[in-house]
């Protein structure tokens, strides 16, 4: 009976094919929903193989063994609206109280400046896009400074469920499966970490967009072997680089993909890929060159200040075999099935189609993760998970999907069953990392009325204030002071702080302290400091100015007897937890 009803679906595809070949498109729609049905409701071979289209339509036969259908993305509007509309009811559920992480106040000081960032390759896409936005709602609404991160913040939440949509597309493209993109976009939209930095001022959501476009449009170029399209996908996937430097890791798919796709290593080949290559380099990396060329604001300083900075914090927190373990627990809570299933999935995927587009794709996914154990902060930054895991989602989903169709002999029970279960695991993952969670929100988001502590002290002062640095130095660039500060972190002076102190002193500078102990972590990233800073006790005096500000005054000044009680700061002085860490980038 088996054989019957397969032979039976093979003789009603050649005639469709016969049918879309005369050019109905309703009957190329009913052709893709026919394939998709046939081919996930088999319980054997999942394989479709099928001539190829004309020299206007797309080009089907490869090595991946995979029909795309030119359709629509309007058409399939019940598939992809559900997910996005949820993501957005997502963002805006859990949209961040202030502007977002610690970076998330630089980037909207420097989109307000329209400065590039130092961090990495500048970022200059994200931050000079933001601008614009900037500069646009200055003009025609009078929008203030201190109201600019609200209009960084809701245009990502405006992007995020367009970033699911993008890999919606991109995982319909892969699988030929409608069933199957859906579920990709639900373990992406469902990520714990996607939610969350949907609703902030952060490159994650805004790069996923970009990349996801990229990558469609060049695995259509491949398919199609249109090399304009081919160029473009590889120009946009080098754009999305200065977004957020994590797209770099994505390059190896240039050169795979069209393997993947079965190309062959003719000249003509070669020629795209060496060229879809130097677009890339050139859109990577011509931003940030033109912006050390051209010395914008003393970019060439800042950037090896950055470069100065990320250094030291690389000393004093070397990278280690230890750190394997966070990131795979940061990986496992970003997407609990995703990791589970994904070597079930590769196996099984590379059994039938050997290096398909769709397992090339995640295994880049799969590298773009665990390379990222050579960042020192990968041990406390979970969201760098979602480098990888957009592209190791349609592997997963479209695996769950068929083995669950094989089983009970319905692609519909089968599609329903798999979001059941992503959606439980989301809502305990959910219920898991939340606490947590909401507690770091919550401190992280002070730095919005720090202002207020800030008019406790002259408008020129040195203030040291631990994780609250950060805090200082966005209200100074949106214009509300001049103050200095001895940073926290890779600026932290270390044992040289008294000097540092003593020289500000020196030159006529009122320094003060902010001795929070929310803003001084006793965890390991800033157990050093502490030490440092409670040993100045006895090297100045101070003059107290509100329940934790203390003025730093030279020994010979009999005017100042306060005593701060700074060893109360130190770890064995008080409970370790804190919210005042500071996360890198």
């Amino acid at each position: 009976m088996k054989a019957i009803s397969n032979t039976f679906v093979d003789l009603c595809r050649i005639r469709l094919d016969a049918f879309v070949r005369r050019g109905s498109s309703s009957a190329k729609a009913i052709y893709a929903a026919g394939v998709e049905a046939a081919v996930l409701g088999r319980s054997g071979n999942h394989e479709i193989t099928v001539a190829s289209e004309s020299s206007k339509g797309v080009r089907v036969k490869s090595r991946d063994d995979s029909f795309v259908v030119t359709q629509s993305l309007l058409t399939a509007w019940r598939w992809w609206l559900p997910i996005s509309l949820l993501t957005l009811t997502l963002a805006l559920i859990f949209v961040d109280p202030f502007a977002g992480d610690w970076d998330a106040l630089d980037y909207t000081v420097l989109a307000v400046q329209g400065q590039p960032s130092s961090m990495i390759l500048g970022r200059s896409l994200f931050i000079f896009a933001n601008h614009a936005l900037w500069v646009i709602a200055h003009s025609l609404f009078s929008l203030p400074p201190e109201k600019a991160y609200l209009l960084f913040k809701y245009a990502v939440v405006f992007q995020s469920p367009l970033a699911v949509l993008a890999w919606w597309q991109l995982a319909r493209d892969l699988t030929n499966s409608r069933h199957a993109a859906t579920l990709a976009a639900l373990l992406l939209a469902l990520s714990p970490f996607y939610i969350i930095y949907s609703g902030q001022v952060m490159t994650e959501i805004p790069s996923l967009l970009l990349l996801g476009i990229a990558l469609t449009i060049h695995l259509r170029g491949l398919r199609s072997r249109r090399m304009v399209l081919v160029l473009l996908g590889a120009a946009l996937l080098g754009l999305s680089v200065n977004v957020r430097e994590g797209a770099l890791l994505y390059a190896p798919w240039l050169v795979i993909a069209p393997l993947a796709c079965g190309w062959k290593l003719g000249r003509r080949e070669l020629a795209v890929t060496t060229l879809s290559c130097l677009f890339f380099i050139l859109c990577a990396f011509g931003p940030f060159i033109l912006l050390l060329w051209s010395n914008v604001g003393n970019y060439h300083w800042a950037w090896h200040g950055w470069v100065e900075s990320s250094r030291l914090e690389s000393a004093r927190h070397p990278i280690s075999v230890a750190n394997v373990l966070p990131l795979l627990r940061y990986f496992f809570i970003a997407a609990p099935l995703v990791f589970v299933i994904f070597p079930f999935a590769a196996l099984s995927e590379w059994k039938q189609r050997g290096l398909s587009p769709l397992l090339a794709l995640a295994i880049i996914g799969l590298f773009a993760n665990l390379s990222l154990i050579v960042h020192y902060s990968v041990v406390i930054n979970w969201r760098y998970m979602l480098t990888g895991l957009p592209a190791i989602a349609p592997l997963v989903a479209y695996y769950l999907l068929r083995s669950q169709a094989a089983r009970l002999k319905s692609v519909h029970l089968a599609f329903a069953a798999v979001v059941l279960s992503i959606v439980l695991i989301a809502v305990m993952a959910g219920l898991f990392t939340w606490p947590m969670g909401r507690d770091y929100v919550a401190g992280r988001s002070l730095a919005k009325d720090y202002r207020m502590r800030l008019a406790l002290v002259p408008r020129d002062a040195v203030m040291i204030a631990g994780s609250q640095t950060v805090a200082v130095t966005y209200w100074r660039g949106l214009g509300a002071g001049e103050w200095e500060v001895i940073g926290s972190g890779g600026a932290w002076p270390g044992a040289r702080l008294s000097a540092v102190i003593a020289a500000a002193l020196t030159d006529g500078r009122r320094v003060f302290l902010d001795a929070d102990t929310r803003w001084w972590s006793s965890g390991n990233w800033q157990q050093q400091e502490l030490h440092e800073l409670s040993d100045i006790e006895t090297r100045f005096r101070f003059r107290r100015v509100s329940e934790t500000v203390y003025e730093i005054r030279p020994l010979n000044d009999e005017t100042a007897y306060d005593v701060p009680g700074l060893s109360r700061l130190l770890p064995t002085n008080r409970q370790p937890k804190s919210n005042g860490n500071r996360t890198g980038t």
